[in-house]
Protein backbone atom coordinates (compact mmCIF):
# COMPACT_ATOMS: atom_id res chain seq x y z
CA UNK A 1 0.00 0.00 0.00
CA UNK A 2 1.54 3.27 -1.08
CA UNK A 3 0.94 6.16 1.29
CA UNK A 4 2.63 9.49 0.75
CA UNK A 5 4.15 11.53 3.55
CA UNK A 6 1.37 14.13 3.59
CA UNK A 7 -1.28 11.37 3.43
CA UNK A 8 0.36 9.78 6.45
CA UNK A 9 0.22 13.12 8.29
CA UNK A 10 -3.47 13.46 7.36
CA UNK A 11 -4.14 9.96 8.73
CA UNK A 12 -2.38 10.92 11.96
CA UNK A 13 -4.47 14.08 12.13
CA UNK A 14 -7.69 12.11 11.63
CA UNK A 15 -6.73 9.62 14.33
CA UNK A 16 -5.96 12.46 16.78
CA UNK A 17 -9.19 14.40 16.22
CA UNK A 18 -11.47 11.40 15.68
CA UNK A 19 -14.40 11.48 13.27
CA UNK A 20 -14.07 14.58 11.10
CA UNK A 21 -15.56 16.20 8.02
CA UNK A 22 -13.56 17.38 5.03
CA UNK A 23 -14.31 20.99 6.03
CA UNK A 24 -13.02 20.43 9.57
CA UNK A 25 -9.89 18.69 8.27
CA UNK A 26 -9.28 21.51 5.78
CA UNK A 27 -9.77 24.17 8.46
CA UNK A 28 -7.20 22.60 10.77
CA UNK A 29 -4.88 20.19 8.93
CA UNK A 30 -5.18 21.94 5.57
CA UNK A 31 -4.29 25.34 7.00
CA UNK A 32 -1.31 23.87 8.88
CA UNK A 33 -0.04 22.23 5.69
CA UNK A 34 -0.90 25.11 3.36
CA UNK A 35 -3.36 23.10 1.30
CA UNK A 36 -6.94 23.89 0.39
CA UNK A 37 -10.30 22.23 0.83
CA UNK A 38 -10.32 20.49 -2.56
CA UNK A 39 -6.88 18.95 -1.99
CA UNK A 40 -7.85 17.74 1.48
CA UNK A 41 -11.05 16.26 0.04
CA UNK A 42 -9.13 14.47 -2.73
CA UNK A 43 -6.62 13.10 -0.23
CA UNK A 44 -9.35 11.86 2.11
CA UNK A 45 -11.08 10.11 -0.79
CA UNK A 46 -7.79 8.49 -1.88
CA UNK A 47 -7.25 7.28 1.68
CA UNK A 48 -10.81 5.93 1.74
CA UNK A 49 -10.19 4.05 -1.52
CA UNK A 50 -7.03 2.62 0.03
CA UNK A 51 -9.30 1.51 2.91
CA UNK A 52 -7.39 3.59 5.46
CA UNK A 53 -10.32 5.93 6.11
CA UNK A 54 -13.98 5.10 6.22
CA UNK A 55 -16.85 7.51 5.86
CA UNK A 56 -20.41 7.69 7.04
CA UNK A 57 -23.07 10.21 6.17
CA UNK A 58 -24.31 12.07 9.24
CA UNK A 59 -26.98 14.75 8.82
CA UNK A 60 -26.17 15.01 5.12
CA UNK A 61 -22.41 15.44 5.64
CA UNK A 62 -19.69 12.82 5.12
CA UNK A 63 -17.77 12.10 8.30
CA UNK A 64 -14.42 10.31 7.98
CA UNK A 65 -12.45 8.31 10.49
CA UNK A 66 -9.39 6.11 10.46
CA UNK A 67 -9.66 2.37 9.96
CA UNK A 68 -6.13 1.25 10.82
CA UNK A 69 -3.90 2.14 13.73
CA UNK A 70 -0.87 4.32 12.99
CA UNK A 71 1.42 1.35 13.70
CA UNK A 72 -0.37 -0.86 11.17
CA UNK A 73 -0.26 1.87 8.54
CA UNK A 74 3.47 2.39 9.12
CA UNK A 75 4.11 -1.36 8.91
CA UNK A 76 2.37 -1.36 5.54
CA UNK A 77 4.40 1.62 4.32
CA UNK A 78 7.67 -0.02 5.39
CA UNK A 79 6.62 -3.37 3.88
CA UNK A 80 5.86 -1.61 0.57
CA UNK A 81 9.22 0.20 0.70
CA UNK A 82 11.15 -3.00 1.36
CA UNK A 83 9.32 -4.95 -1.35
CA UNK A 84 9.32 -2.25 -4.04
CA UNK A 85 12.55 -0.38 -3.40
CA UNK A 86 14.80 -2.99 -1.80
CA UNK A 87 13.51 -6.00 -3.77
CA UNK A 88 12.39 -7.61 -0.52
CA UNK A 89 15.85 -7.54 1.07
CA UNK A 90 16.13 -6.26 4.62
CA UNK A 91 19.91 -6.00 4.49
CA UNK A 92 20.10 -2.35 3.24
CA UNK A 93 17.47 -1.37 5.78
CA UNK A 94 19.37 -3.07 8.61
CA UNK A 95 22.66 -1.53 7.47
CA UNK A 96 21.00 1.87 7.71
CA UNK A 97 19.73 1.12 11.22
CA UNK A 98 23.16 -0.18 12.27
CA UNK A 99 25.05 2.88 11.02
CA UNK A 100 27.30 4.00 13.90
CA UNK A 101 27.01 7.65 12.83
CA UNK A 102 23.28 7.65 13.64
CA UNK A 103 23.24 5.06 16.45
CA UNK A 104 22.17 6.11 19.91
CA UNK A 105 21.78 4.07 23.06
CA UNK A 106 18.01 4.51 22.75
CA UNK A 107 17.98 3.20 19.15
CA UNK A 108 20.17 0.21 20.08
CA UNK A 109 17.92 -0.59 23.06
CA UNK A 110 14.86 -0.32 20.83
CA UNK A 111 16.39 -2.64 18.21
CA UNK A 112 17.43 -5.11 20.91
CA UNK A 113 13.87 -5.15 22.27
CA UNK A 114 12.43 -5.77 18.80
CA UNK A 115 14.86 -8.61 18.11
CA UNK A 116 14.07 -10.20 21.50
CA UNK A 117 10.30 -10.03 20.81
CA UNK A 118 10.80 -11.49 17.34
CA UNK A 119 13.03 -14.27 18.71
CA UNK A 120 10.38 -15.17 21.27
CA UNK A 121 7.68 -15.32 18.59
CA UNK A 122 9.82 -17.47 16.27
CA UNK A 123 10.61 -19.86 19.13
CA UNK A 124 6.88 -20.17 19.90
CA UNK A 125 6.17 -20.94 16.23
CA UNK A 126 8.98 -23.49 16.07
CA UNK A 127 7.69 -25.18 19.24
CA UNK A 128 4.30 -25.99 17.75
Amino acid sequence: MRVGAIELRLLEHCSKVGPTTVREAADSFGKEQGIGLTTVQQMMERLRKKQLLQREQVDGVWVYQGVESRDNVLKGVVRDFVERTLDGSLEPFLLYLADPSTATKQRVDELRSIVERLSTEVEKEDGR
